[in-house]
């Protein structure tokens, strides 16, 4: 943070990691839309959501129209001016251009594809408020009405992100965007799967099975292993060579070998044969493999949690449903659910938090291979410092905790008031 003519040196490490400034504000406002509409989605399925509801919802589309029609309308201007070789147009092509030679096609394509997302999201705008007004006339389906504030947040908030994200990878670090791509992939897979898997197992084991405790210990076994064992034993079971476990396993059934952390090919093009790029290619099979030593790491550890908070669960409630006549589904959904959710909504805190800063795992991994879709926000950092740039690197630290914090407050502050978490 030493001055130097004038300014910061501190601030323009955060300016070459995320580029432009404005466009990464627009995009973490679009991450959060889509988080709250997610929320709104869940929690008014099949209601009718309050007017307050509704009338953000639609505001925020009229919002997202005028500002892409703005947005539209100063492209169009600036394209035009540049090419007629105007000196203001000249000297703002820096900020403009997404190459900063300056080539107008760059521009001419941003302006397309803009008014494709205006044109798109002026549709969706009157088509959610024609059928909310359907809904309104037609009782049947009144539970329209619910899903149409998740829908259009949801919606505004892809058009926000698509269109900012692609000048923040232009202008700022690709390596380190990249990154944070994968550690949500990473963090979104790992979570989900253990926490899924970790209910199922304590589910099994609150059965009071034979062997009892001998199964939790072995459970449980994977998580107070060494992560170099554990990492040795993965990469030779997902071995690149044709001789490793998972490749013999798969020859049995006459399937091609793979190179499992050594691919960087898309999930999506393996499973549908289509080629897409960014967030909508989906995580890389070497990172699927990342994902499976995460969740064999840590379900064992998320299901003897889980075991507790099914124990703490009073026996008299279920046998008050069942004299009742409910069935198992109805007493697993409004008995046990309701009550382990603070014990589920504290694993979700805390397994994103630990998989948005994972290091250890993965660093091992990349031990005996190279791939970059491997490279989440923490291995980014760690590859920065070996390169000697000190600074550079704890400026992309300070962004990871940041980015850390507000994901921990948004899940707070949206989910928090919904736990049970008794008198």
């Amino acid at each position: 943070w030493k001055p130097v003519q004038g300014r910061f040196m501190g601030l323009s490490h955060y300016e070459k990691a995320i580029g432009d400034l404005t466009s990464a504000m627009l995009t973490l406002t679009g991450l959060t839309m889509l988080i709250v509409g997610i929320w709104l989605l869940t929690r008014n399925w099949k209601q009718t959501p309050a007017k307050h509801s509704l009338t953000l919802c639609y505001a925020v589309g009229a919002t997202m129209v005028v500002l892409l029609s703005w947005r539209v309308f100063e492209l169009n201007h600036y394209v035009t001016a540049f090419q007629e070789g105007e000196a203001w147009a000249l000297k703002m092509k820096r900020d403009m251009f997404l190459d900063r030679r300056g080539d107008p096609s760059e521009q001419l394509a941003l302006l397309s594809g803009h008014a494709n997302a205006l044109l798109g999201s002026a549709l969706m705008t009157v088509l959610a408020f024609g059928l909310h007004l359907y809904g309104f006339f037609r009782k049947k389906v009144a539970w329209l009405r619910g899903i149409f504030p998740g829908v259009i947040l949801l919606y505004a908030s892809s058009q926000v992100i698509s269109v900012n994200w692609e000048k923040m990878m232009a202008s700022g670090d690709d390596d380190f965007l990249n990154s944070l791509v994968h550690t949500v992939f990473f963090s979104t897979g790992t979570v989900t799967l253990q926490i899924s898997l970790g209910l199922m197992i304590a589910f099994a084991l609150y059965r009071k099975l034979r062997g009892f405790a001998f199964f939790r210990f072995l459970v449980f076994l994977p998580y107070v292993t060494p992560v170099v064992a554990m990492a040795t034993v993965f990469s030779l079971i997902f071995g690149a060579r044709e001789s490793s476990l998972s490749n013999q396993f798969l020859a049995m059934f006459g399937v091609e070998p793979l190179r499992w952390i050594a691919d960087n090919t898309p999930i999506t093009e393996y499973l549908f044969g289509v080629e897409w790029s960014g967030l909508f290619a989906g995580p890389s099979l070497g990172m699927v493999t990342a994902i499976l030593f995460g969740v064999w790491s840590y379900t064992g550890y998320n299901a003897v949690i889980l075991l507790a908070g099914l124990t703490a669960i009073p026996g008299d409630l279920y046998e008050a449903a069942e004299m009742e006549g409910a069935t198992a589904w109805q007493s697993f959904r409004h008995i046990t659910m309701p009550l382990l959710s603070p014990v589920i909504f504290f694993l979700v805190i805390t397994g994103l938090i630990g998989t948005f800063q994972a290091f250890t795992h993965i660093y091992f991994m990349l031990s005996s291979t190279v791939n970059k879709s491997l490279h989440v926000g923490s291995i980014e950092i760690w590859r920065q410092i070996s390169l000697g740039k000190f600074g550079y690197s704890s400026a992309l630290a300070v962004i990871l905790f940041v980015l850390i914090i507000l994901l921990t407050v948004a899940q707070f502050s949206l989910f928090s008031r919904h736990q049970h978490f008794g008198d």
